[in-house]
């Protein structure tokens, strides 16, 4: 896997990723981790309570991330 450089992985991403975390990614997060809970009570729901585990992690520090799909 190559890297690949952008303004997400700067000092700028930073700067965003912080003014994200302070305005709508912590209760973003929040709201996947409660989400989570509420899925994992059903045997069904376990693996949609993961995949919102997921969401959290990404919710609180989303730029610079990359989401690559499946091949």
């Amino acid at each position: 896997m190559e890297l690949i450089d952008d303004i997400g992985t700067g000092p700028l991403g930073f700067l965003g990723n912080v003014v994200w975390l302070l305005l709508a990614g912590w209760w973003l997060a929040l709201a996947h981790l409660i989400t989570a809970i509420a899925l994992a009570i059903t045997i069904i729901g376990i693996p949609f309570a993961g995949a919102h585990l997921k969401l959290a992690g990404i919710a609180l520090w989303p730029i610079g991330k990359i989401i690559v799909p499946v091949e």
